[in-house]
């Protein structure tokens, strides 16, 4: 096309067209603009779709993320409120100062089982890499987006409150260990673990106030676990079922 217009450009000076000559100049000024702008515009279009490509892997993988997290948060619900009742069948025995025959399992559960509160909360790594890698805007719902900051500001604060409660249990799980005594079980024959058994005295754990006190403390332990863990498993469903909704706009 530069090459037509330089053809014509020459044979209008050579005759000595100056106005014709201004004329197609002018024209070949507008195409080359035009096409400046076009491969612009062809330009702005490949980073949009890019963009909004690169958005809903984002908001994708960010369901991903939460689909766990709906999940682990329902296990840990379930696991929580499954030792809670142990702790509080136990209770009650020490209470009473009677283990009966067939309650003996469920003792026995509680000591292994009733110190192990998991103290970390499961992050969602997508938004921490949408973080580090400034594309946080690349979630055009400013809505949307605020609410998953939000959320994992909840994630945080729930995290630091439950590493402070295990600190503070430290103390209680010292004092009961006192009373257990860890037995190796040596009939089972593994290069992967060895099956550890616990002896233990009812009647001294019955008779010590301090000791069911501790104890207690735990199935409180427990409850607030299982309370914080359903508060952000509803978190989440609301702001996956969002976010399904947002992708599904942007798939249109």
């Amino acid at each position: 096309m530069i090459s037509f217009f330089r053809k014509i450009r020459q044979q209008l000076l050579i005759q000595n067209r100056v106005t014709r000559y201004l004329v197609y100049a002018i024209g070949e000024i507008f195409l080359v603009v035009i096409g400046i702008l076009i491969a612009l515009q062809v330009n702005n279009w490949n980073q949009e779709r890019q963009a909004n490509m690169k958005a809903i892997s984002y908001h994708k993988r960010i369901i991903e993320d939460l689909d766990i997290f709906i999940g682990e948060t329902e296990r840990s619900i379930r696991r929580s409120s499954s030792i809670r009742k142990l702790i509080l069948q136990t209770i009650d025995m020490l209470e009473a100062k009677k283990l009966p025959d067939d309650k003996a399992r469920i003792f026995e559960r509680t000591m292994h089982l009733y110190y192990q509160v998991p103290y970390r909360i499961p992050s969602l790594s997508t938004i921490t890499e949408m973080r580090s890698n400034g594309d946080l805007e690349l979630m055009d719902n400013l809505d949307l987006r605020k609410k998953l900051i939000q959320f994992e500001q909840e994630i945080l604060s729930t995290d630091e409150v439950l590493v402070l409660m295990g600190h503070h249990a430290a103390e209680h799980v010292f004092y009961i260990d006192q009373y257990i005594r860890a037995i190796p079980d040596t009939s089972v024959v593994s290069t992967d673990y060895v099956e550890i058994g616990i002896k233990t005295n009812f009647e001294e754990m019955a008779n010590d106030i301090k000791f069911v006190n501790y104890l207690s403390k735990f199935s409180v332990q427990w409850s607030h676990h299982m309370m914080f863990s359903r508060d952000l498993n509803e978190s989440a469903i609301k702001l996956r079922d969002e976010l399904i909704e947002e992708l599904e706009k942007l798939n249109k």
